[in-house]
């Protein structure tokens, strides 16, 4: 089955890799938790605002414009949010220096990522917004959306500086925690001894993390999921670590990718935060009903009603054709121009064998600007697997008078 909601994060150069790799001492620790406030109040006029600074993101990554998206990211407090748990740190210290150099130059290519998996076919759109009273500021949230690699949520913090508002760290869904929490676990994994963090007893499997991380960076999958599915020490319960170990065993098999789901949800059975993944391993599982109860916490939190089509193809998956073909209805009537909806539910008024119905909704599709012998050819192809979802309805009579109408 494919893999719905395990998208990989976002491919970042490992900064520590800008390092050396002696005098390493790593310590695993929770996400930064305290809460920074911002101080912007709630207004009318704030929200408005808010509404165009996400359109304006939305449309400088659709228009691959990585400079006007970079101008609203504040690296300042940026920085300051990665550092707030480390009050011996000192900007002018060369390893802080450096350290900061590199993620600046990380930060710089992170919306053409972004902009690389829509130009490949992805979606990215802006959401909603809400306002956190105990923050004191506003979140964006957008959505990323790709069949081929899955679906993530970035909810972006914003500040307002001069009047005007940038963000200076995202909650990304995938990993459970701020942007800003997981640059400064990395910190934590690289950081020379003494310099930044009170004197520790150094972590025994700390040069062995570097290993997994060189081996992940280089594309060397199962060497870097061999070392990170043999720690022993506190690291084998670092849930950041582990999550990355569930994305590392995604590029190798269905086996390992569901043990490194067990693994994580095992670990950290109650925590709302890894929502996407135990989708995925409820989907894995075929237990497509706690799958959808997820999915509903999900969209209660977000308030996104795209995964109405996302509950659409579990209840496809579960053979569930009534509420499927009710979910993806949705699907089309408020995303018209989304293709997989409206394929959703053309296959599942096939599987219906609603034949009649489906030779109305080419009708419809062609009305909304679609090349009737590209519909044909869609409907008689086979997949890389030589099988036809459509078949039933590619050998009907339904369709073959169809296809002879002008």
């Amino acid at each position: 089955m494919k893999k719905i909601f395990s998208m990989r994060l976002i491919n970042l150069p490992f900064i520590f890799l800008l390092f050396g790799i002696s005098h390493l001492n790593i310590n695993a620790q929770d996400s930064i938790n305290k809460t920074l406030k911002d101080t912007i109040s709630y207004s009318e006029e704030n929200s408005q605002k808010v509404i165009e600074f996400g359109q304006l993101i939305e449309t400088s990554i659709h228009e691959s414009d990585g400079d006007t998206f970079l101008a609203k990211l504040n690296k300042n407090i940026f920085f300051d949010r990665v550092l707030s748990d480390f009050p011996k740190a000192n900007r002018e210290d060369p390893f802080i220096k450096g350290y900061l150099k590199g993620m600046d130059n990380a930060l710089k290519g992170f919306p053409n990522e972004i902009i690389t998996d829509v130009e490949s076919g992805a979606y990215y759109d802006f959401v909603n917004y809400r306002y956190d009273t105990e923050a004191q500021t506003y979140y964006a949230l957008f959505r990323l959306y790709s069949s081929e690699t899955g679906m993530n949520y970035h909810d972006y913090r914003l500040v307002k500086i001069n009047g005007e508002l940038q963000f200076s760290d995202m909650y990304i869904y995938l990993t459970g925690e701020h942007f800003a929490s997981t640059i400064g676990r990395l910190m934590q994994y690289t950081v020379p001894k003494n310099s930044i963090i009170e004197s520790q007893k150094p972590n025994p499997e700390s040069l062995e993390l570097l290993k997994a991380f060189l081996y992940n960076n280089n594309g060397n999958y199962n060497k870097a999921y061999k070392i990170m599915d043999g720690f022993k020490s506190e690291l084998s319960k670092e849930k950041f670590l582990l999550i990355l170990k569930t994305l590392i065993a995604g590029q190798l098999d269905e086996k390992k990718y569901l043990k490194s789901l067990e693994d994580l949800i095992s670990t950290f059975p109650n925590d709302h935060t890894i929502a996407l993944n135990k989708i995925d391993y409820y989907l894995y599982k075929e237990e497509y009903y706690e799958a959808i109860q997820v999915v509903n916490q999900l969209q209660n939190e977000t308030e996104d009603d795209f995964l109405n089509f996302v509950k659409a193809g579990i209840a496809f998956e579960d053979n569930n054709y009534d509420l499927a073909l009710n979910l993806y209805t949705y699907t089309i009537d408020n995303y018209p121009d989304f293709f997989e909806g409206q394929s959703g539910y053309l296959s599942t008024l096939v599987l219906m064998e609603n034949y009649a119905d489906a030779t109305l909704y080419l009708d419809r599709l062609i009305t909304e600007g679609y090349d009737k012998q590209d519909l044909v050819e869609y409907i008689e192809e086979e997949d890389e697997n030589g099988e036809n979802i459509l078949n039933g309805y590619s050998i009907s009579k339904n369709f073959a008078d169809w296809k002879k109408t002008e």
